[in-house]
C-alpha cells in the first residue's frame, strides 16, 4: 500500500509557493467548472513557468464547455506552448527527467507529478488540490509528457511541420503492414497446398493440419488490419482538431482589415481546403503507401511459384504511372475548374443566405435565385466535365488490371504446361496478383487527385505564411496602456493601395478621462478610426499613440485588453449570457457581472429572462432577443473590463429613447475615469462630449459642441493638424 501524505500545496517547497499556487488561483475564472483535469492544468502550466493569466487559460479552452475532457486539456496545453505525448508507465518505471507530467490512473482522479527542488517525488491530487510526496514504489497508468516545440525546417510547409507531429506513429503503422502482408500471404498458400496436395496428391490428412494455421492466419490479418485502421483514424481525429483549429487561430491573428476584405464565405471556404488533404493522409492512399515497401514480399512469392508471372504487377505499375502523366494535365484542369466553380456557388450561397432579409424586403429573390440558378449550372457543367475525365482515367484503370490479370493468366497457363508451375501455384499467383493490383488501382485513382490536394495545401500554406498582427518573434513584453492618452500624428490611412485614402495626415491628441465624440457623414472613416484605436487597422503612415506609446509596440492582446469596444452592431456567441460577459474579464464574478449591467441598465431585462444570466444565445434565439438589449449586453461587457479607452461606435443609431438614455447615463458614470471615444450622429450625445472631432474629406478638424458657447481657454490641449492636401 502506497504511503501518501496530504499537505496544502502552498506548503510542499519554498520553489513552489510563488509559482504554482499563484497559478491555481487565476487558472479558474467562472464559467469553466473546476474539476481535477483543470485543476491540474493549472498546476502543470505553475510547473512549466508558463507567464500568462486566466483570459490566456480561458480562451485556450473550449468556449461553452463548462467541463473540459482529456482532449481539451491537452489541446489547451498545445495552445498554449506545451503539446503533450502519451507515455504508458510499464513495470512502475519512470524517467523522472520528463517530469512534471499529468498522470492518469484507473480508478483515480487525474494528478500532476513532479519533484521539487531536493528531488523529492510530489504527487499533486486534481481532486482535492493537495500535495504530497509519493513513497510508494511502483507507478501504473498513463503520462502526457509536455514535449518542446520542434523548430521548422527551411522552406517546409505548415502543412508538413504539423504532419511531422504524426511521425512517431510512421514505425507502427510500417510494422501493422508488414504483418498485414505477411498473414495475407497464407490464404494464397493455403490455396496452393490443397490444390497440390489434397485434390491432386489425395492427402486429405493434410487439409486438417493446415485448415487451423490458415484459419488463425486469417484471424490475425483482420486484427492487424482492424489496429492499422484505428490508429489512421486516431491520426485523423488530431488533424480534425489540430489543423482546421490552426487555420482558424491564423484567421483571428491575421489584420482585421484583410480577413474583412476576404469576407465571410471565402474564409469558410480555406476551413474547408483541408479534407481532401486529410483523406490523402489518412484514407485510401496512405494505406497504399504503407502497404508498398511490403509488396516485394508477394513479389518474392510470386518469383518463387511462377518465375516470369512475377513482371506482371511490375509492368502493371509502370502502365499506371505512365497513365498518370499522360492524364496529369487535363485532370488538373477539370478539378481546379470544378473546384473554383462549386466553390463560387457556396460563396454566393452564403452570400444570399446572410441577406435574405434585404433581398425578401427588397423583392429582388427571384432575380437572386436565377443568379444562384446560373453559378449552381455552371458548378455542375464542369463538375460533369471533372467527372467526365475522372470517367476516363478510372476505365483505362480498369482495363489494366484487367490486363494485367489476363496477362498473369496467359503466363501462369505457360508455365505449367511447361511444367515449370503447378495448377495450385497458378491460382496462388493469381490470387496475389489480385492482391497486388487491387490496391495499386486504389492508389492510382486518389494519386489522380494529387493536384487539388496540392492547390488545398498551397492554399493552406499561403494564408499560414501570411504576417499576422504581431509576429511571435516580434511581440513585445510591454505591459498594457495604464492611461487613456491618445495621439494621433499625421496618420494615414487607406482600405486599398488604389483606394482613396480614409484620413490623410490626421493629427490630434486627446488626454485622458476626456468624452470626445466623432462625427461625419457615412462611411467617413468614423468607424475606422476606433479601430486605429484599437489596434484592429494598421495605418499606412504615421503614428497612433496610446498610454504615451504606438499601438504597434503592444501586442494586440494586451493592447486590447486595456480598450473596451462596443461595436455598431453587438453579436453574442453561443454561450449563455454570463460567458459572452466574461468574454471581456474572464475572472469576473457574479456580483461583478451584476454591478456592469446595473450600470449598462440592463439587469432587470437579463434577470427577467428565463435563465437570467444563464440563458444561452448565440443560436436562433438570439435573433428573438431586441437589439436593444444586445446593445446593453455589449455595454456592460465592455464596462465590465473597466479599461482606460472606451470605445463606442454608434450602438443606440435607430434605438429607443430609453436606450439613448441609458447610453448617456454610462458616459456621464465614466467621464474622468476612462477617455471614451464615441462615434455618433446624435446632437444630444455630442453635447456630453467634452469636444468633438468632424472626419470630412480624409481630414481630422475640431468644431464646437452643439449648444456649447465658446471653449475657455484652459485646459491646455495639444492643436489639431489639418493638412493642407492628401497624400497620392
Amino acid at each position: 500500500m502506497n504511503a501518501f501524505v496530504h499537505q496544502p500545496l502552498a506548503d510542499v517547497t519554498p520553489a513552489l509557493t510563488g509559482a504554482l499556487p499563484g497559478r491555481l488561483r487565476v487558472a479558474h475564472p467562472p464559467g469553466i467548472e473546476e474539476t481535477d483535469l483543470t485543476r491540474c492544468l493549472a498546476a502543470l502550466l505553475g510547473l512549466l513557468h508558463w507567464e500568462g493569466g486566466p483570459e490566456g487559460i480561458l480562451a485556450a479552452l473550449p468556449h461553452a464547455e463548462p467541463q473540459p475532457d482529456l482532449t481539451d486539456i491537452r489541446n489547451a496545453l498545445a495552445r498554449l506552448g506545451h503539446p503533450t505525448r502519451a507515455l504508458r508507465l510499464k513495470r512502475g518505471r519512470l524517467d523522472v527527467r520528463l517530469l512534471p507530467a499529468l498522470l492518469l490512473r484507473r480508478g483515480h482522479a487525474a494528478s500532476v507529478l513532479y519533484r521539487d527542488e531536493a528531488g523529492t517525488l510530489l504527487l499533486f491530487d486534481g481532486a482535492t488540490g493537495l500535495t504530497g510526496a509519493w513513497r510508494g514504489r511502483r507507478l501504473s497508468g498513463t503520462l502526457y509528457v509536455p514535449v518542446p516545440h520542434e523548430p521548422p525546417r527551411a522552406r517546409e510547409s505548415w502543412i508538413g511541420i504539423v504532419a511531422r507531429r504524426f511521425t512517431p506513429a510512421v514505425p507502427l503503422l510500417l510494422g501493422l503492414s508488414a504483418l498485414v502482408t505477411l498473414l495475407g500471404l497464407a490464404v494464397p498458400v493455403f490455396t496452393m497446398l490443397v490444390f497440390d496436395l489434397v485434390v491432386t496428391g489425395r492427402q486429405a490428412d493434410a487439409l486438417a493440419m493446415l485448415l487451423p494455421g490458415v484459419l488463425l492466419a486469417v484471424l490475425g490479418e483482420l486484427g492487424f488490419r482492424a489496429l492499422r485502421q484505428r490508429a489512421l483514424a486516431r491520426i485523423g481525429e488530431r488533424l480534425d482538431r489540430l489543423v482546421p483549429e490552426g487555420v482558424f487561430a491564423q484567421l483571428m491573428a491575421l489584420p482585421a482589415a484583410l480577413v474583412e476584405r476576404a469576407g465571410t464565405a471565402a474564409q469558410v471556404s480555406r476551413l474547408r481546403d483541408f479534407a481532401g488533404i486529410r483523406e490523402m493522409l489518412t484514407g485510401a492512399f496512405a494505406l497504399a503507401v504503407l502497404d508498398l515497401p511490403f509488396s516485394l514480399f508477394v513479389l518474392a512469392l510470386l518469383l518463387a511459384l511462377g518465375g516470369w508471372i512475377a513482371l506482371v504487377p511490375v509492368i502493371a505499375a509502370l502502365a499506371f504511372a505512365a497513365l498518370f502523366l499522360v492524364t496529369r494535365g487535363a485532370a488538373r484542369r477539370a478539378i481546379i475548374g470544378a473546384s473554383q466553380a462549386g466553390q463560387a456557388r457556396e460563396v454566393l450561397a452564403i452570400e444570399l443566405l446572410e441577406a435574405h432579409r434585404t433581398l425578401r424586403l427588397s423583392g429582388a429573390t427571384d432575380r437572386w435565385a436565377d443568379g444562384y440558378a446560373a453559378a449552381s449550372a455552371a458548378a455542375a457543367l464542369a463538375s460533369a466535365r471533372a467527372a467526365a475525365v475522372n470517367g476516363r482515367v478510372t476505365a483505362t484503370a480498369q482495363a489494366i488490371v484487367t490486363l494485367s490479370g489476363l496477362c498473369a493468366m496467359v503466363l501462369g497457363v505457360g508455365a505449367v504446361l511447361a511444367g515449370g508451375m503447378t495448377p495450385g501455384a497458378l491460382i496462388a499467383g493469381m490470387m496475389l496478383i489480385w492482391r497486388v493490383l487491387a490496391p495499386m488501382q486504389g492508389a492510382f485513382l486518389m494519386l489522380s487527385r494529387w493536384e487539388q490536394t496540392r492547390a488545398s495545401i498551397r492554399q493552406v500554406d499561403g494564408m499560414m505564411a501570411l504576417e499576422t498582427e504581431r509576429p511571435v518573434a516580434q511581440r513585445a513584453l510591454m505591459a498594457g496602456p495604464a492611461s487613456g492618452d491618445v495621439v494621433f500624428h499625421r496618420v494615414a490611412l487607406r482600405y486599398l493601395s488604389q483606394a482613396e485614402p480614409v484620413l490623410a495626415g490626421a493629427s490630434f491628441a486627446i488626454r485622458h478621462g476626456e468624452v470626445v465624440a466623432v462625427t461625419g457623414g457615412d462611411g467617413a472613416g468614423k468607424s475606422s478610426l476606433l479601430k486605429l484605436v484599437a489596434g484592429l487597422y494598421r495605418p499606412q503612415g504615421g503614428v497612433v499613440r496610446v498610454g504615451g506609446h504606438d499601438v504597434r509596440a503592444y501586442d494586440p492582446a494586451v493592447l486590447r485588453r486595456a480598450v473596451a469596444y462596443v461595436p455598431q452592431s453587438p453579436h453574442l456567441l453561443y454561450g449563455t449570457i454570463a460567458q459572452n460577459l466574461r468574454l471581456a474579464a474572464p475572472e469576473a464574478t457574479d456580483d461583478a457581472l451584476r454591478r456592469a449591467c446595473a450600470e449598462a441598465h440592463v439587469l432587470t431585462a437579463i434577470e427577467a429572462l428565463p435563465g437570467g444570466f444563464r440563458t444561452r444565445v448565440g443560436d436562433n434565439a438570439t435573433g428573438s432577443l431586441p437589439r436593444s438589449l444586445l446593445v446593453r449586453i455589449a455595454l456592460a461587457r465592455a464596462l465590465l473590463r473597466d479599461a482606460p479607452v472606451l470605445l463606442l461606435d454608434e450602438p443606440v443609431a435607430g434605438l429607443d429613447e430609453a436606450t439613448a438614455t441609458a447610453f448617456a447615463a454610462v458616459v456621464g458614470a465614466r467621464r474622468g475615469r476612462a477617455t471614451i471615444l464615441m462615434a455618433t450622429h446624435r446632437p444630444s450625445h455630442m453635447r456630453l462630449a467634452d469636444r468633438v472631432l468632424r472626419i470630412a474629406d480624409a481630414t481630422v478638424e475640431e468644431v464646437p459642441v452643439p449648444g456649447a458657447g465658446p471653449s475657455p481657454a484652459a485646459p491646455l490641449r495639444l492643436p489639431v493638424f489639418k493638412p493642407a492636401g492628401r497624400p497620392t
